[in-house]
């Protein structure tokens, strides 16, 4: 079991093997970010213990970057494997979620006010359950990037968005390989909570409205990337377009949640899963008065064939690339 010593002796390794700048490191004790800091890097260390048949990344270290701006990494030096979250990233993760609790009964309407009574009785509550997947979401998510390249001597990733003077598909296909293996990752740990839950919420209504949360959340993660394009673009830049990720990820969930339980989710559930997942991130965005992505619901639907199509060349790519997360996720299921 690791208690919060095991990040002192974390960060003390990555200096001492000269992996990192001891000035770049955040250190969270005695701050007040120390219980949701260490909370996740228990949980990093768990899953990264319990998962080393799939990820093949040792030795692995995980760090929080002394950075403000909202950012995560993952790199390859020398065969060591890392992975960073800025500590801008969980303070604002906190502020848009933990911080305002109060937010469910005064701008979401009656059903998420009823899911919120029913998380709330299981410990949790809407806006700590929506917290939580963003951050297994984006864990997740640079943990694929460390599977891709698990045999490569050096590599740095990160996500922010870059304009590169030659267009390379191979960056949009690990970016998607990566929102891929993490929504399949963070779904798995949805079932397993969805399956702890009485049997009266035991429906494919429930659930729905679970992925619903979680899948909103990882989109207004997604646009807290302030050098976005908010205009729809396809073979250009490092990374695809927020709508086009946003798009391909609910889609996966829904699939791979179907997969998991042997039986489909209606198309019903799943158009209705969609179209409230955008409803929640429409209202947090427009009481943040975060103009940026006030009409990404516009975007979405206004570009959904276009985004379908780039999007299902992406996948295709994806799964006959041995090199993908996904690819080989899929392979150890076989």
């Amino acid at each position: 079991m690791y208690d919060k010593m095991n990040y002192t002796k974390e960060i003390s390794e990555i200096v001492q093997n000269k992996l990192i700048n001891n000035n770049e490191i955040f250190n969270y004790f005695e701050t007040p970010l120390e219980s949701l800091c260490n909370d996740l890097f228990l949980y990093y260390k768990k899953l990264i213990e319990n998962n080393s048949d799939l990820y093949n990344i040792d030795p692995n270290f995980f760090f929080y970057k002394n950075n403000t701006t909202v950012n995560a990494s993952a790199y390859i030096k020398e065969k060591n494997t890392l992975i960073s979250i800025n500590i801008g990233t969980i303070n604002k993760l906190k502020n848009t979620f933990l911080d305002n609790e109060e937010l469910t009964e005064k701008i979401f309407g009656e059903s998420i006010q009823k899911l919120n009574k029913i998380l709330v009785e299981k410990n949790s509550s809407v806006m700590e359950f929506m917290y939580h997947s963003a951050i297994i979401f984006l864990i997740n998510h640079e943990i694929g990037h460390l599977i891709q390249n698990n045999e490569e001597l050096e590599k740095n990733f990160n996500e922010s968005f870059e304009d590169t003077e030659e267009f390379n598909v191979e960056n949009h296909i690990y970016e998607v390989d990566s929102d891929m293996f993490a929504s399949m990752k963070l779904t798995q740990d949805i079932h397993q909570a969805w399956r702890k839950f009485e049997n009266e919420y035991k429906t494919d209504e429930f659930l729905c409205e679970l992925i619903s949360l979680a899948t909103s959340a990882i989109g207004i993660f997604k646009l807290f990337n302030l050098n976005a394009q908010k205009e729809i673009y396809y073979k250009e830049k490092s990374h695809p377009h927020v709508a086009i990720r946003y798009i391909l990820i609910q889609e996966n969930i829904v699939n791979y949640i179907s997969h998991i339980r042997g039986s489909k989710i209606s198309d019903e559930y799943k158009n209705s899963m969609m179209s409230n997942s955008l409803i929640i991130i429409d209202i947090l965005n427009k009481f943040h008065n975060d103009s940026f992505f006030d009409d990404f619901t516009k975007i979405c639907n206004q570009n959904s064939e276009d985004i379908t199509e780039y999007g299902m060349s992406l996948i295709n790519e994806i799964t006959k690339n041995e090199r993908c997360a996904y690819f080989k996720m899929k392979a150890l299921e076989k």
